[in-house]
Protein backbone atom coordinates (compact mmCIF):
# COMPACT_ATOMS: atom_id res chain seq x y z
CA UNK A 1 0.00 0.00 0.00
CA UNK A 2 2.60 2.31 0.93
CA UNK A 3 4.17 1.88 -2.94
CA UNK A 4 1.09 2.23 -4.06
CA UNK A 5 0.92 5.87 -2.03
CA UNK A 6 4.05 6.51 -3.19
CA UNK A 7 3.30 5.99 -6.96
CA UNK A 8 0.13 7.78 -6.70
CA UNK A 9 2.26 10.60 -5.16
CA UNK A 10 5.16 10.47 -7.49
CA UNK A 11 2.08 10.89 -10.15
CA UNK A 12 0.37 13.68 -8.63
CA UNK A 13 3.39 15.43 -8.72
CA UNK A 14 4.10 14.70 -12.31
CA UNK A 15 0.43 15.74 -13.00
CA UNK A 16 1.33 19.01 -11.34
CA UNK A 17 4.85 19.56 -12.43
CA UNK A 18 3.11 18.57 -16.16
CA UNK A 19 0.17 20.81 -15.48
CA UNK A 20 2.55 23.86 -14.80
CA UNK A 21 4.80 22.97 -17.46
CA UNK A 22 1.88 23.51 -20.38
CA UNK A 23 0.83 26.57 -18.44
CA UNK A 24 4.56 27.80 -19.36
CA UNK A 25 4.14 26.27 -22.61
CA UNK A 26 0.63 28.36 -23.23
CA UNK A 27 2.13 31.31 -22.20
CA UNK A 28 5.25 30.90 -24.23
CA UNK A 29 2.77 29.80 -27.42
CA UNK A 30 0.50 33.48 -26.27
CA UNK A 31 3.88 35.47 -26.57
CA UNK A 32 5.05 33.82 -29.57
CA UNK A 33 1.49 34.68 -31.23
CA UNK A 34 2.16 38.48 -30.58
CA UNK A 35 2.97 39.92 -34.08
CA UNK A 36 4.95 42.80 -34.66
CA UNK A 37 3.48 44.47 -37.82
CA UNK A 38 5.98 45.88 -40.01
CA UNK A 39 5.56 48.27 -42.63
CA UNK A 40 6.72 46.09 -45.52
CA UNK A 41 6.77 49.13 -48.07
CA UNK A 42 8.09 51.41 -45.48
CA UNK A 43 11.99 51.29 -47.37
CA UNK A 44 10.02 51.58 -51.06
CA UNK A 45 8.33 54.93 -49.46
CA UNK A 46 11.27 56.24 -48.34
CA UNK A 47 13.18 55.43 -51.47
CA UNK A 48 10.32 57.47 -53.45
CA UNK A 49 9.96 60.33 -50.72
CA UNK A 50 12.33 62.42 -52.68
CA UNK A 51 11.18 61.83 -55.66
CA UNK A 52 7.71 64.85 -56.73
CA UNK A 53 5.55 62.30 -59.06
CA UNK A 54 2.56 64.49 -59.17
CA UNK A 55 0.60 63.62 -62.68
CA UNK A 56 0.29 66.75 -64.87
CA UNK A 57 -2.96 68.03 -65.35
CA UNK A 58 -3.95 68.92 -68.47
CA UNK A 59 -4.49 72.45 -68.63
CA UNK A 60 -6.02 74.75 -71.79
CA UNK A 61 -4.47 77.26 -73.32
CA UNK A 62 -6.60 80.79 -71.88
CA UNK A 63 -8.99 81.60 -74.94
CA UNK A 64 -9.27 77.36 -75.17
CA UNK A 65 -8.20 77.54 -78.60
CA UNK A 66 -5.42 75.73 -80.75
CA UNK A 67 -2.14 77.41 -80.36
CA UNK A 68 -0.56 78.49 -83.86
CA UNK A 69 2.77 79.34 -83.09
CA UNK A 70 4.81 77.68 -84.83
CA UNK A 71 2.20 75.97 -87.48
CA UNK A 72 2.34 76.40 -90.67
CA UNK A 73 -1.42 76.33 -91.57
CA UNK A 74 -2.99 76.04 -94.44
CA UNK A 75 -4.36 79.37 -95.44
CA UNK A 76 -8.07 77.78 -97.13
CA UNK A 77 -7.86 75.82 -93.80
CA UNK A 78 -7.18 77.95 -91.68
CA UNK A 79 -10.10 79.94 -92.93
CA UNK A 80 -12.56 77.20 -92.40
CA UNK A 81 -11.59 76.52 -89.04
CA UNK A 82 -12.06 80.18 -88.27
CA UNK A 83 -15.64 80.21 -89.68
CA UNK A 84 -16.46 77.02 -87.55
CA UNK A 85 -18.88 78.75 -84.91
CA UNK A 86 -19.55 75.40 -83.13
CA UNK A 87 -15.93 74.35 -82.42
CA UNK A 88 -15.35 78.22 -80.80
CA UNK A 89 -19.17 77.42 -78.79
CA UNK A 90 -17.99 74.35 -77.45
CA UNK A 91 -14.25 75.86 -76.74
CA UNK A 92 -15.74 78.51 -74.43
CA UNK A 93 -18.36 76.18 -72.84
CA UNK A 94 -15.52 73.69 -72.02
CA UNK A 95 -13.68 76.09 -70.34
CA UNK A 96 -16.22 77.52 -68.53
CA UNK A 97 -16.67 73.98 -66.95
CA UNK A 98 -12.73 73.53 -66.49
CA UNK A 99 -12.35 76.56 -64.85
CA UNK A 100 -15.41 75.61 -62.43
CA UNK A 101 -17.76 79.08 -63.45
CA UNK A 102 -20.35 76.56 -64.23
CA UNK A 103 -22.42 76.32 -60.67
CA UNK A 104 -22.79 72.83 -58.84
CA UNK A 105 -26.55 72.93 -59.30
CA UNK A 106 -26.71 73.79 -62.89
CA UNK A 107 -24.00 71.10 -64.10
CA UNK A 108 -26.82 68.67 -64.99
CA UNK A 109 -28.40 71.49 -67.12
CA UNK A 110 -24.60 72.21 -68.52
CA UNK A 111 -24.11 68.94 -69.49
CA UNK A 112 -27.18 68.40 -71.37
CA UNK A 113 -25.89 71.77 -72.98
CA UNK A 114 -22.17 70.33 -73.87
CA UNK A 115 -24.00 67.11 -75.69
CA UNK A 116 -26.35 69.44 -77.86
CA UNK A 117 -22.81 71.32 -78.78
CA UNK A 118 -20.66 67.76 -79.26
CA UNK A 119 -24.03 66.77 -81.85
CA UNK A 120 -23.17 70.20 -83.86
CA UNK A 121 -19.62 70.17 -83.76
CA UNK A 122 -19.57 67.19 -85.52
CA UNK A 123 -22.82 67.57 -87.76
CA UNK A 124 -20.79 70.75 -89.31
CA UNK A 125 -16.68 69.77 -89.38
CA UNK A 126 -15.64 71.97 -92.42
CA UNK A 127 -15.17 69.64 -95.44
CA UNK A 128 -11.59 70.68 -95.63
CA UNK A 129 -11.28 69.44 -91.82
CA UNK A 130 -13.38 66.10 -92.31
CA UNK A 131 -10.81 63.47 -91.41
CA UNK A 132 -11.69 60.21 -89.52
CA UNK A 133 -9.01 60.91 -87.10
CA UNK A 134 -11.19 64.09 -86.62
CA UNK A 135 -14.26 62.20 -86.69
CA UNK A 136 -12.86 60.04 -83.77
CA UNK A 137 -11.64 62.81 -82.09
CA UNK A 138 -15.19 64.57 -81.87
CA UNK A 139 -16.89 61.19 -81.13
CA UNK A 140 -14.62 60.40 -78.30
CA UNK A 141 -15.58 63.86 -77.04
CA UNK A 142 -19.30 62.91 -77.05
CA UNK A 143 -18.61 59.96 -75.06
CA UNK A 144 -16.62 62.03 -72.68
CA UNK A 145 -19.35 64.54 -72.34
CA UNK A 146 -21.72 60.92 -71.97
CA UNK A 147 -19.69 59.63 -69.15
CA UNK A 148 -19.53 62.84 -67.03
CA UNK A 149 -23.38 62.50 -67.51
CA UNK A 150 -22.93 59.09 -65.76
CA UNK A 151 -20.65 60.29 -63.04
CA UNK A 152 -22.61 63.21 -61.97
CA UNK A 153 -25.73 61.58 -62.04
CA UNK A 154 -24.80 58.99 -59.35
CA UNK A 155 -25.77 59.57 -56.12
CA UNK A 156 -23.42 60.97 -53.47
CA UNK A 157 -21.10 61.23 -55.77
CA UNK A 158 -17.03 62.64 -54.76
CA UNK A 159 -16.15 66.13 -56.40
CA UNK A 160 -13.34 64.50 -57.27
CA UNK A 161 -14.61 61.78 -59.24
CA UNK A 162 -16.17 64.54 -61.26
CA UNK A 163 -13.15 66.70 -61.49
CA UNK A 164 -11.11 63.42 -63.01
CA UNK A 165 -14.09 63.28 -65.49
CA UNK A 166 -13.72 67.04 -66.90
CA UNK A 167 -9.94 65.72 -67.19
CA UNK A 168 -10.64 63.09 -69.25
CA UNK A 169 -12.68 65.49 -71.37
CA UNK A 170 -10.31 68.11 -71.75
CA UNK A 171 -7.83 65.81 -72.79
CA UNK A 172 -10.22 64.49 -75.49
CA UNK A 173 -10.70 68.04 -76.72
CA UNK A 174 -6.63 68.61 -76.40
CA UNK A 175 -6.83 65.61 -79.21
CA UNK A 176 -8.78 67.38 -81.03
CA UNK A 177 -6.82 70.53 -81.06
CA UNK A 178 -4.11 68.27 -81.97
CA UNK A 179 -5.68 66.63 -84.88
CA UNK A 180 -6.93 69.62 -86.57
CA UNK A 181 -3.69 71.67 -86.05
CA UNK A 182 -1.97 68.78 -87.82
CA UNK A 183 -4.78 68.82 -90.25
CA UNK A 184 -4.42 72.33 -91.19
CA UNK A 185 -0.71 71.96 -92.13
CA UNK A 186 0.64 72.93 -94.87
CA UNK A 187 2.32 69.94 -94.58
CA UNK A 188 -1.03 67.64 -94.72
CA UNK A 189 -2.59 69.27 -98.05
Amino acid sequence: MKTIKIAVSALLIASLASCKTDKDKEAQVEENQEVQVVDSTAPEKARYADAVVTPKKPTMPENYEIDWEGVEADADKKLDFDGWLEYQTFSGSLGKLELKEVPEEEITDYITQLENETTALESTIPASLLTEEVQEDIKDIREEVADLRRVVEQPGVETSKIDNQVEELVEAYQDLNEELKETMTKKAS
